[in-house]
């Protein structure tokens, strides 16, 4: 027991000297955000009410990309409105103001639906990005359409779709027990996915985000759960078999997952595949925080091997590991871009905790978040633009994200209770 509540101390929290901060290019070559010029869409057969709502959400997507802004409607030389999505632009009154694009689009009800058609113009070229394209949603969810339609725009400028209609998955403990929640990726529409009234952690996205798992105590003891989308009844990983499951996480590929587990009084690194268990680390310490590089090929972990804990770095299919972090005493919680050029991680200074990025390769350390109070939990979006973490500095537990090059600070959540270990989804196709 005392093995297992070490253990959950690594995973649950995480000195690093660093170098000099450097800065992480979000924007691509360009270095500066895209200027988008969006005109309200035009409304047709009942979508009129919604086209307001539509165009607020729509916008607040593109600003939330960090690589688009939208252009202020009063440096407009031509319509704010979308009057006919077949007919050409004059791309000199759009040059004019410095925007690099133009969204035009309409919006209609059919049925239940909200179907929105777009088009989007490199003003600077002077020629379509595509043809007109038609996205739909239920007529409720006119913010996720919006969202999604954003997604797709910052997509054919950076070649990496926006995450605006991404969510995060986090833990709350506002109900008085700690329980999953999901989130939209800027804080809206809060709502809890379980409702068991134990102690439930960690939650890890599946690589479609259809599901999630997590470590329940529903039992009386740990055990991963996996709770899926829709209607589908939530079920245990794993078979119960006497083991204390710490925690799971997904790979991207291969349909493989890493859990931790305590076995014989040892807490070590498993994969699973099809109900197959395959010992990963082996040491007489403990390895807990498993994350996989993109490729699959590789994981990052947190060992206490050499006295104190850190992480190490181990190639799958050969069988190699190395240590990874050499300063400070404390480094545990890492997470491998989905670019897979650095690994965020947690290390422990003299204030608390910081969020630190590492090249996996060279060992190059270079300080992300740095603040009195503590931060850690990191999570990655899926465009490797943004993470999501945990920090006290307004005294509780909240969660956060900000840009990967340290800018754009904002917190997410706010009310009662505490929330921490954020989990951001995948695409949500």
């Amino acid at each position: 027991m005392a093995r297992l509540a070490l253990a959950l101390c690594l995973l649950m929290a995480a000195p690093a000297a660093a170098q000099e901060r450097v800065h992480v290019d979000v924007h691509g070559s360009a270095g500066r955000a895209y200027q988008l010029a969006v005109q309200r869409f035009a409304a047709f057969d009942g979508a009129f009410g919604l086209r307001e709502r539509f165009f607020e959400d729509l916008t607040a997507a593109v600003e939330y990309s960090s690589v688009m802004e939208p252009v202020d409607h009063l440096a407009f030389l031509d319509s704010t409105d979308t009057r006919d999505l077949d007919a050409p632009i004059r791309c000199d009154n759009w040059k004019g103001i410095g925007a690099d694009a133009l969204l035009q689009g309409t919006l209609r009800v059919e049925g239940e639906q909200l179907v929105a058609r777009y088009r989007v113009w490199d003003t600077v070229r002077c020629r379509l990005e595509g043809d007109v394209t038609e996205a739909r949603r239920s007529r409720g969810e006119a913010g996720e359409l919006a969202r999604s339609v954003a997604d797709d725009i910052v997509g054919r400028f950076t070649g990496l779709r926006g995450v605006a209609a991404t969510q995060i998955a986090f833990v709350s403990d506002q109900s008085g027990r700690k329980e999953v929640w999901l989130m939209e990726a800027d804080g809206g529409r809060k709502r809890a996915v379980t409702s068991n009234g134990s102690i439930n952690l960690f939650p890890s996205w599946a690589p479609d985000s259809r599901s999630l798992l997590y470590t329940s105590y529903k039992s009386g003891r740990p055990e991963i759960w996996q709770i899926f989308r829709g209607s589908r009844p939530g079920a245990r990983l794993l078979e119960s078999n006497g083991d204390e499951q710490i925690r799971g996480v997904w790979s991207p590929v291969n349909g493989l997952a890493a859990v931790v587990l305590s076995r014989d009084a040892n807490t070590d690194i498993y994969t699973l595949r099809g109900g197959s268990l395959d010992r990963v680390t082996r040491h007489r310490s403990i390895e807990v925080s498993p994350s996989f590089s993109p490729d699959g090929e590789r994981m990052a972990f947190v060992s206490d091997r050499t006295g104190t804990p850190q992480i190490y770095v181990r190639d799958l299919r050969r069988g190699d590991e190395r240590r990874l972090t050499f300063r400070g005493e404390y480094n545990s919680n890492p997470a491998w871009s989905p670019r897979g050029d650095w690994i965020v991680y947690t290390a422990r200074t003299t204030g608390g905790f910081d969020l630190y990025l590492i090249d996996p390769d060279s060992g190059f350390t270079t300080p992300l978040v740095i603040h009195p109070r503590s931060d850690e939990d990191p999570a990655w979006s899926a465009d490797g633009r943004k993470l999501a973490f945990t920090s006290t500095r307004l005294g509780k537990k909240e969660i956060y994200r900000i840009d990967a090059d340290g800018r754009n600070l904002r917190r997410l959540t706010g009310g009662h209770g505490n929330s921490s270990h954020p989990a951001w989804s995948g695409w949500l196709d």
